[in-house]
C-alpha cells in the first residue's frame, strides 16, 4: 500500500489493548512501527495515495522473542532480524534457511533494527524471511478489536505491498511447525550489485523431508518472480513421492519456470529473472538434499 510520512502524533501504548485502541480510532492515517527500517525511509512522491500521521511503536508489548517448545518455535514480530542468525537451533538443518535469509537480508546495521514482522507486513515479493517461512508452513498470530486470529501463512500476502491485516491488527507472532529431523532446507538470494543492502533479483527457499532417497515433503518458496512471494506446487509435486535424483531435481528446476510470472524492472529484466529462478531452485534443493541426508 503507497503512503508517504506526514506526522502528527508518535504513540508508544504500554499494552496491546492501548495499541488497538489507537489503531482502531486512526485508521489508515496510523502504523505500526517496531524496527522503522521501511517505514521511516518514506516520503511524499507521485503517486502516493495516504500519509501516514500517527506511528504506534510497539517496543513496550514485549514481543521480542523466540521460544523453543514441543510442537512449534514462536517468534515475536518485533524481534530483529540479526537475532536468527545467532540462535544455534536455526543454524541445524530443518532450519538452516532461516538463518541464512537472515544474514543475506541486509547490513548488519540495518538488522540490528529491522524485526521479523516489520520485513513481513510490508509485503514485498523479495521479503527474504517470507520464503523460509513459506517453505516451513509458518502460521502467524494477530491481535485486533474482535480479540486473536490465526492467518496460515500462505494466505497472509494479497498484492503486492499488500497483506492480510486489517488496519487495526497488529502482527504479534510468527509460529513455526517443528520439522521433521530427516529434513534440509536452504536459502538463496542473487542480488544487481550483490552488495548487503541489494533487494533481491530472485530469492528462493527449499525444504526437502527425506528418507532412504526418497521425499517425503517437498516445498519451493520464490520471490521477486511474481506480484508476492509464493509457494511452487506444480514444482513441489514433481519431487513428492519420488527418488531424491539430479535428475528429479533438475525437472522441478524447469517446472518451476512455468509457475511465475515476473516484471523487468530497474534490478533485471523478466527474461533473466526467468532464468536464474531455475538455477537457484535446483542449487538449493541440491543443498536441502544434501542436508536431510546428513
Amino acid at each position: 500500500m503507497n503512503a508517504y510520512l506526514l506526522i502528527d502524533e508518535y504513540h508508544r501504548p504500554q499494552d496491546l489493548a492501548k495499541a488497538v485502541e489507537i489503531l482502531s480510532k486512526f485508521g489508515r492515517k496510523a502504523r505500526v512501527i517496531a524496527g522503522g527500517t521501511d517505514i521511516l525511509p518514506r516520503r511524499p512522491g507521485v503517486g502516493k495515495t495516504h500519509y501516514i500521521a500517527h506511528l504506534v511503536d510497539i517496543s513496550d508489548l514485549d514481543l521480542n522473542y523466540i521460544k523453543s517448545e514441543n510442537r512449534r518455535i514462536r517468534i515475536g514480530a518485533a524481534t530483529p532480524i540479526n537475532t536468527l542468525g545467532a540462535i544455534a537451533e536455526f543454524s541445524s538443518a530443518p532450519y538452516q534457511a532461516l538463518s541464512e535469509a537472515a544474514d543475506a537480508h541486509s547490513s548488519p546495521t540495518i538488522k540490528n533494527r529491522a524485526t521479523v514482522g516489520g520485513n513481513l507486513c510490508n509485503a514485498s515479493a523479495c521479503a527474504d524471511l517470507t520464503l523460509p517461512l513459506l517453505a516451513m508452513d509458518a502460521t502467524l498470530l494477530a491481535a485486533g478489536p474482535d480479540g486473536q486470529r490465526e492467518i496460515p501463512i500462505t494466505d497472509f500476502f494479497r498484492g503486492a505491498n499488500y497483506m492480510a491485516l486489517d488496519d487495526n491488527e497488529i502482527l504479534l507472532e510468527i509460529c513455526i511447525p517443528r520439522q521433521p529431523e530427516n529434513t534440509g532446507s536452504a536459502f538463496i538470494k542473487l542480488r544487481r550489485q550483490q552488495t548487503a543492502i541489494d533487494m533481491a533479483v530472485v530469492n528462493v527457499a527449499t525444504l526437502l523431508t527425506g528418507s532412504r532417497g526418497h521425499c517425503e515433503v517437498a516445498r519451493i518458496a520464490l520471490g521477486a518472480v511474481a506480484p508476492i512471494a509464493l509457494r511452487a506446487p506444480g514444482a513441489e509435486s514433481v519431487l513428492a513421492g519420488k527418488k531424491l535424483t539430479g535428475k528429479a531435481i533438475s525437472e522441478a528446476a524447469a517446472t518451476v519456470v512455468e509457475e511465475i510470472s515476473p516484471i523487468g524492472d530497474i534490478r533485471a529484466t523478466a527474461a533473466y529473472r526467468r532464468e536464474m529462478v531455475g538455477v537457484l531452485v535446483r542449487r538449493a534443493l541440491e543443498t536441502s538434499r544434501q542436508r536431510c541426508e546428513g
